[in-house]
């Protein structure tokens, strides 16, 4: 019995620093200018495994959880160092389906200055299909990434399987899923226990621009916790009696790629440990802003409670 099994994405990411690169401010965005038609010099390289699906299981692990990983890769190389990442880590590569096609990849881009790009090659993680899973998933709890391509058609049959074995879910949903909207995804979120999504993804998915109006929203359609994370804001949760809104822990930040899963892990793995929302929010934040001050999705993931809280706002509601 596993006590969390993740699904999503594995990758191998490659970063790359140059400095043949300059931030561009845009209309509404900034981009990152890099000339053409000339060999451009990368300084240094780093490599590592990312997506969903192992940079939550990193953090179960990491707090002694037994935990497995399902997600779709290539018989590549790239397939292997994925594979062999995973057994350093302690987690289980039982469930990973392998198959004829490329690994996913991606590829970022980091400026003299520190900013960055990310290039993502989604490869055969798109093709992942339900018969291709063993549905006899042994766990307490599932959690579910974004599931890329074809592969969130998926979703039904792992929330009826999980409904009918006990299992709590976990739902931090992708482009697919977001693109639906929520009036479309409410016969599945109704058995979600946790959905989590950032501010941006909320306003897509609801439709409101306030924050806490998407998040009562989201509320009222699972029948558990709803997350919205703000970056260097903070995040916002709901449960059945109370909304939290809570400030991000201050750390200067060089990375942003695996912040999100970081947050979401942390905060189930406290829930695991069957503390309270407020040390949720706290594991969460802080396993996040870990996660930023290092290059990749898994080097600064923490083992331990902080030994200091963010300052958390708790305002009373009940859900109807």
């Amino acid at each position: 019995m596993f006590d969390v099994i993740t699904i999503g994405s594995a990758t191998k990411d490659v970063f790359l620093f140059t400095k043949d690169s300059n931030l561009k401010p845009g209309i509404n965005k900034h981009f990152l200018e890099i000339p053409l038609d000339k060999k451009i010099e990368v300084e240094r390289t780093l490599e590592f495994t990312g997506g969903s699906a192992t940079n939550a299981a990193a953090t179960f692990s990491r707090f002694g959880k037994k935990v497995a990983a399902i997600a779709k890769i290539g018989n590549d190389s790239n397939g292997n160092f994925v594979i062999n990442d995973l057994q350093k880590l302690g987690i289980s590569s039982d469930y990973i389906v392998r198959g004829d096609g490329e690994t996913p990849f991606s590829n970022v881009i980091v400026s003299e200055n520190g900013h960055m790009i990310l290039l993502v090659y989604r490869g055969i993680e798109k093709t992942l299909k339900v018969d291709e899973l063993n549905l006899d998933l042994k766990t307490k709890w599932l959690y579910i990434g974004p599931l890329g391509g074809e592969s969130y058609k998926i979703l039904p049959d792992l929330i009826k399987y999980a409904k009918e074995n006990g299992i709590r879910v976990v739902l931090n949903p992708g482009s697919n899923e977001l693109n639906l909207k929520i009036k479309k995804m409410e016969p599945i979120l109704k058995d979600i226990d946790i959905i989590s999504m950032n501010d941006e993804e909320a306003r897509r998915f609801v439709g409101y621009g306030n924050d806490v109006k998407n998040l009562i929203r989201l509320g009222k359609s699972t029948k558990g916790t709803a997350i919205i994370t703000r970056g260097e804001r903070g995040s916002i949760v709901l449960n059945e009696k109370h909304i939290y809104d809570s400030e991000a822990f201050k750390v200067k930040q060089i990375n942003f790629v695996g912040a999100g899963d970081a947050f979401l892990s942390g905060f189930v793995n406290a829930l695991i440990d069957e503390k309270d929302i407020s040390d949720a929010i706290t594991l969460g934040s802080y396993n996040a802003s870990s996660v930023v001050k290092h290059y990749g999705a898994k080097d600064g993931i923490v083992n331990e409670y902080p030994k200091q809280k963010p300052r958390i706002r708790r305002t009373e509601y009940e859900k109807k």
